[in-house]
């Protein structure tokens, strides 16, 4: 039956990736001129914010939260969510657009045209197969939580081939947030995998719809150290996880 509905999918993703380039290029001079400055970068945060909102107008992708959203405050937090889909980068600062954060991400972002002058300048990206380069991220990362911004992290790692189960979290999140002593934020993203999945390219699930998130409370690291970082991570797996269980079990 699925096989009716190819050629809408392949134009939804062709025209989905040229709303979100065409936006990004028409959008580039200004961020250009904004991140020469690093006092500038709150504002390359806020105009984020109104890009994403832009690119998921025309996408015609809305945000719907299945739960009222937490009391937060400024931060700074480690935001931690599950990762099913290039779309959870863009609607972070749909969910989020009040906390200011940076992403941590592959280095392989700074091969990607346009989005990269973000990974050069404000967003940390890291080489996983150079531990001179992760441990460089996790220095950069400590520094910008000192600095009243928080950071966003997908634990597994990447996407997963079996989405929406949840590969193993990797300890890098959770023992960030231990040093620093400021609280974890779970976020479960339930099903961006079906409005826009990664594989295969052309032919992978897509559609317009509404992207469903539950943000879970904080959880608080102050006075935790090693002991409790597999604990920790396990906690915040089972939180992230029980939302994408539900759904998957309707």
């Amino acid at each position: 039956m699925r096989i009716i509905f190819i050629p809408f999918i392949i134009v939804y993703r062709i025209y989905f990736a040229v709303v979100f380039f065409l936006v990004l290029l028409l959008l580039y001079p200004i961020f250009w001129v904004l991140l020469l400055r690093k006092e500038n970068y709150t504002r390359v945060f806020k105009l984020k914010v109104i890009t994403s909102r832009i690119i998921l107008f025309l996408d015609f992708i809305g945000l719907k939260r299945m739960n009222p959203l937490p009391e937060l405050n400024d931060g700074p937090y480690v935001i931690v969510a599950n990762h099913s889909s290039y779309l959870d980068i863009i609607l972070m600062y749909r969910i989020l657009p009040k906390t200011k954060f940076l992403f941590i991400g592959k280095s392989e972002l700074l091969r990607w045209p346009i989005i990269n002058i973000f990974f050069k300048k404000v967003d940390i990206a890291v080489n996983r197969d150079r531990r001179s380069s992760g441990m460089q991220s996790i220095l950069r990362a400590k520094e910008e939580l000192k600095n009243g911004w928080s950071i966003v992290l997908f634990p597994e790692g990447g996407i997963p081939v079996n989405t929406p189960i949840l590969n193993p979290f990797k300890n890098g999140a959770f023992k960030l947030a231990i040093d620093s002593e400021v609280p974890l934020l779970p976020i479960s993203i339930i099903n961006n995998w079906q409005l826009f999945n990664v594989d295969p390219i052309l032919t992978g699930l897509a559609r317009p719809g509404m992207a469903r998130v539950v943000v879970h409370k904080p959880v608080p690291t102050v006075g935790m150290d090693k002991k409790d970082l597999i604990p920790l991570r396990q906690q915040v797996f089972e939180t992230i996880n029980e939302p994408l269980k539900a759904n998957k079990q309707k």
